[in-house]
């Protein structure tokens, strides 16, 4: 089995968890791809390196993120776009991501006997529109998040709903959230939590200044318009999974819908989600 394995390099005991990772992996006879830089941090734990994360993705069987759930939001992406299963081990705080903490290392067995499972996690397919033009285009998998700059007034944004009016809010922003992504930012702005098994498309707004002040489920096969109103003294920018950022310009639409592309869990670990989001919450 050819396996990517990609570390956060920045968590504290990383070293010694890729190690053992790698150490075990290569017990049960896979072949660990890493990127070039890791390679040079890991040197024998890899039996395959390249500089190009997308490629070592393209040909791999499966991707095992070591880190925070923003390392497995990364990594979950890209393999996502090959339509490759990743397998998250927590070396972060929470980990809601995560099917395996590091404590149970032994577990990886299951991943060559077959024991396991593939969870499907909806992803948002987001384009910003200008005039009939595509400006702007990425998928998510947590969240879409619409926020204004630091020295910028309150902004208001119109929601279309499968074309028709729908809702009008002022706020600081907006944010559109899978149900993968409802334990995140959205959670932190008072949106509900959402089981990822739910298919559907979660509109929280941040900091609304008006009485309509509640999060808003759609269905999964929703198609959503939101139209910012941007003055010439507002700054407004949109931000996918807390990473990639596009400045949204005047008369700028965002367009958000289910995405055809799937991302693929490794769940070895049958516990349900509401235990393990009372287990994360509580620790």
């Amino acid at each position: 089995m050819k396996l990517l394995v990609t570390p956060n390099n920045d968590k504290p005991g990383i070293l010694e968890s890729t190690t053992e990772l790698c150490n075990a992996l290569h017990r049960h006879g896979a072949t660990v791809f890493m990127t070039a830089d890791d390679k040079e941090k890991y040197g024998d734990c890899c039996d395959l390196s390249g500089k190009n994360v997308n490629e070592l993705t393209k040909n791999c069987d499966a991707v095992i993120a070591l880190g925070g759930d923003g390392t497995i939001l990364r990594s979950a992406t890209i393999a996502a776009v090959y339509d490759k299963p990743i397998l998250g081990l927590n070396q972060g705080r929470l980990g809601f991501m995560a099917g395996l903490e590091m404590s149970e290392l032994k577990l990886i067995s299951r991943l060559f006997t077959k024991e396991y499972e593939i969870q499907r996690r909806m992803m948002l397919d987001v384009s910003v529109r200008h005039e009939g033009k595509t400006k702007y285009r990425n998928i998510a998998l947590n969240d879409v998040v619409l926020s204004r700059g630091a020295m910028s007034h309150i902004i208001d944004f119109r929601i279309m709903h499968n074309s028709d009016a729908c809702l009008n809010y002022r706020a600081d922003g907006i944010i559109i959230s899978t149900p993968t992504g409802s334990t995140a930012y959205s959670l932190s702005a008072g949106g509900p939590v959402v089981d990822p098994s739910v298919k559907s498309i979660i509109l929280t707004p941040v900091c609304p200044h008006s009485l309509c002040n509640r999060s808003v489920i759609f269905a999964s096969d929703s198609f959503l318009d939101i139209e910012p109103r941007i003055s010439f003294d507002n700054e407004l920018f949109l931000t996918i999974d807390g990473d990639g950022v596009f400045r949204m310009e005047k008369e700028f639409t965002v367009h958000i819908r289910r995405s055809k592309v799937n991302a693929k869990f490794i769940i070895i670990k049958r516990d349900s989600f509401s235990r393990v989001f009372t287990e994360k919450m509580l620790h």
